[in-house]
């Protein structure tokens, strides 16, 4: 009598297919999305580190007024 498997049978295929090989066109397509993804996020970033100190500068130079009755 065998022992059991410990590991699953590879089955007919034996993992993923090879990937065909990129054409220079989209190596440089990947990276101008990579570079245009990384400058939008750096820039939302900078975006909200802006408007955070914009709405804490104008808290503290707007005194609350009580209205007058």
């Amino acid at each position: 009598m065998s022992r059991p498997r410990t590991n699953p049978s590879p089955g007919l295929f034996r993992g993923d297919p090879p990937l065909a090989p990129q054409t220079p066109h989209d190596k440089t397509a990947a990276a101008a999305k990579l570079i245009t993804e990384t400058e939008a996020s750096k820039r939302a970033d900078r975006s909200a580190a802006l408007k955070a100190a914009r709405l804490a500068r104008d808290a503290l130079a707007k005194p609350l007024k009580r209205p007058a009755r």
